[in-house]
This record gives structure tokens, C-alpha cells and sequence, in this order.
């Protein structure tokens, strides 16, 4: 290992540190744009629907859509973390991913037979 001196020990440790807070800011910068076309996306598609003369429980669905993407990039903009929204669609996607199939049963099945370590 290389031998540094203390000041270029603390020149590295500095570069290091604003590196990291650029990579953060550039990554936060990338989610916010996304946040932005999402809540764009989700108003058009409100505004289409509306615009159709579709029935009421598609107009609702396109507006919970929008209010959600529009609370994600509030959330984004104001610094607040998201931790508790990006869980909801991840389990709404997990359901609609996830069919029932006989596949899945014996599975379960094959899980509960097998003995645990304290048997």
C-alpha cells in the first residue's frame, strides 16, 4: 500500500465526498424528471378519458392514477422520501403479475411438507 501524507489523505477523502454528492444529485435529478413525465403522462391520460365520455369508474381510476403521480413528484420536489408509495404499486403489480395457476398450488404444497430444522 502506498504511503500518502495527511494533506493528500484529506484532498482524497474531500473529492470522494463531492463525487458522491454529485452522483447523488445527478440520480436525484434523473428521478424527479421521471416523477414529471409520469404526473404528465397521467394528466393526459385523465384528460383523454374525460375527453371520451367514459364511464365514471374509468374517470376514477385515471384520477387516482394522477393524484398519486402528482403527490409522488410533490413528494420528490419537497425532498420528502417515498418509501411507503413505491411499495403499494410494487404489491398492485405483484398481484396482476402473479396469476393463479396449478403451477403455483403444488409449490406451496411441497413447502409445507417439508420438514423445518426444529422437527
Amino acid at each position: 500500500m502506498v504511503k500518502i501524507d495527511e494533506d493528500t489523505h484529506k484532498a482524497l477523502l474531500l473529492f470522494n465526498r463531492r463525487a458522491k454528492a454529485a452522483e447523488v444529485a445527478a440520480s436525484e435529478g434523473k428521478r424527479l424528471t421521471k416523477a414529471v413525465k409520469a404526473k404528465d403522462d397521467a394528466a393526459r391520460a385523465l384528460k383523454k378519458v374525460q375527453d371520451s365520455g367514459a364511464d365514471q369508474e374509468a374517470i376514477n381510476e385515471a384520477e387516482a392514477a394522477y393524484r398519486l403521480a402528482l403527490k409522488s413528484w410533490q413528494d420528490m420536489r419537497d425532498g420528502v422520501e417515498p418509501e411507503t408509495e413505491e411499495a403499494e404499486p410494487a404489491e398492485e403489480e405483484a398481484e396482476v403479475v402473479e396469476p393463479e395457476t396449478e403451477e403455483a398450488e403444488p409449490a406451496e404444497e411441497e413447502a409445507e411438507e417439508r420438514p423445518t430444522e426444529n422437527e
